[in-house]
């Protein structure tokens, strides 16, 4: 007997461990409960809201379609205003009522016979096909409370019996309170809305268990892109401002245009400043990539260190690919690194990057990146290089396999005239500007980026 009544209670405490009670501002969002008989593998058992009744009380109209909505999620509906009415006094709302999302009849739409059928079909619109469905709950405010007067739980159609479904809703569609800090934390480190409805789907414990669609949150990002808008260029001077405070050996730099929008940003931090001391040997600078939503050109300074790895060793917004922007943007780079300038630097072709690196960078050896020329090359003479046959080898091997300026030159002489290629004016170019990009002008240099 006592060990049968020592595991009957044992069984009753287990089950009301089991027994979880949301709290009032998140049970919209709980999934649908679940019966637990002590049965392993059953789901827990969560706290259904109770139904409303003619007596109950709110503190606020809030409170009450709070808990209309949780009740209406449970039961597979949802809901909507039908009125609020406002005290003529105060101009505060004194009487409300909610009712069923089909409730009220369906408009009829009048056909335009003046107006011609479109000759692509139309995209079908998600309208709510309304049923004048009884279901409604009323309340007015007395002694300082919203008190339901009236409550109708009957439905003349069929209510969805899938948890999963009822988030689909309107009144339903929203994100949690709770849910909406945890995304934001998510959203400042930049993670991707993909990335967080399966950490959202873990912690709901399944995919259909999050009341939320990816676009709902993709939305719901998109409302916080536009609330930093304009404040975005603040909050990076005060993050700059902070690191700062913690590390004296990080340096920014900014320039403002008449209007006092950013025209250039640069910056870098006390590790890629130390780093630079030991590994300004060759700087790789690209200026290509305008993803940013502000179209501003980002050119970031890379090096490598003695492991072979690329570091980043400062980098910058420009307003544009002018000279000017440059040089301003290599002058704070110089004051950044105490004025000691790359020993070499491999860039594209860009010509203001050029004259920017010459003004600034008088000592530096710069080298235009082989890859984009030979890229822009294959474009240009692919098609006439592959018609004639072992141009294309011999032309590489020129480039490739030459030790010496010498040697590329008498090669290269030899090759034009061999596929009587001399008045090309392409290939011509590219012999223009041999200087510049041919490896065996930098044999006695140290350029890792090819």
């Amino acid at each position: 007997m006592d060990n049968e009544g020592s595991t009957s209670r044992a069984m009753s405490a287990d089950r009301a461990c089991t027994e979880i009670t949301l709290p009032q501002a998140s049970s919209a969002h709980t999934p649908p409960a679940t019966r637990n008989d002590g049965i392993e593998g059953n789901a827990e058992v969560v706290s259904t809201p109770q139904p409303p009744r003619a007596d109950m009380r709110f503190d606020t109209l809030e409170d009450a379609q709070r808990h209309y909505l949780a009740f209406a999620r449970r039961r597979g509906f949802g809901i909507r205003y039908n009125y609020r009415k406002k005290s003529e006094v105060t101009g505060e709302y004194i009487r409300a009522a909610m009712v069923c999302h089909k409730s009220g009849h369906q408009a009829k739409e009048k056909e335009d016979t003046q107006k011609p059928r479109p000759v692509v079909p139309e995209r079908m619109k998600c309208t709510n096909i309304r049923t004048d469905c009884p279901a409604r709950m009323a309340l007015k405010v007395r002694d300082g409370n919203w008190l339901v007067t009236e409550f109708c739980d009957d439905h003349n159609h069929p209510l969805l019996k899938k948890w999963s479904l009822t988030g689909f809703l309107r009144s339903h569609k929203d994100i949690p309170e709770e849910d909406q800090d945890f995304i934001k934390i998510l959203h400042s480190v930049n993670m991707e809305t993909s990335r967080m409805m399966q950490v959202m789907a873990t912690l709901y414990e399944s995919v259909e268990g999050v009341p939320y669609t990816p676009k709902d949150m993709a939305n719901f990002r998109s409302k916080l892109r536009a609330e930093n808008k304009y404040t975005d260029m603040q909050d990076t001077m005060a993050y700059f401002e902070d690191l700062k405070s913690r590390d004296k050996d990080f340096y920014y730099r900014y320039k403002l245009d008449d209007e006092d929008h950013v025209q250039y940003l640069f910056w870098v931090d006390s590790a890629a400043r130390k780093a630079y001391k030991n590994y300004n040997d060759c700087i790789s600078f690209d200026a290509t990539y305008m993803t940013n939503k502000y179209k501003m050109p980002f050119a970031p300074f890379i090096g490598i260190n003695n492991h072979g790895q690329s570091i980043q060793l400062g980098c910058g917004f420009l307003k544009n690919e002018l000279s000017e922007s440059y040089i301003w943007l290599f002058e704070s780079f110089l004051i950044a690194m105490d004025g000691v300038a790359p020993v070499n630097i491999i860039t594209d072709q860009d010509g203001a990057m050029r004259a920017g690196i010459e003004k600034m960078f008088p000592n530096t050896t710069h080298r235009n990146c082989r890859w984009h020329i030979v890229d822009k090359a294959t474009e240009e003479i692919g098609l006439f290089v592959a018609k004639i046959p072992g141009l294309r080898e011999e032309m590489n091997d020129c480039i490739n396999c030459s030790l010496t300026p010498q040697e590329f030159e008498t090669r290269w002489n030899l090759m034009i005239q061999t596929f009587n290629v001399q008045n090309h004016e392409k290939i011509a170019a590219l012999y223009q500007k041999r200087s510049s990009w041919v490896p065996a002008y930098f044999m006695q240099k140290f350029y890792p980026f090819l």
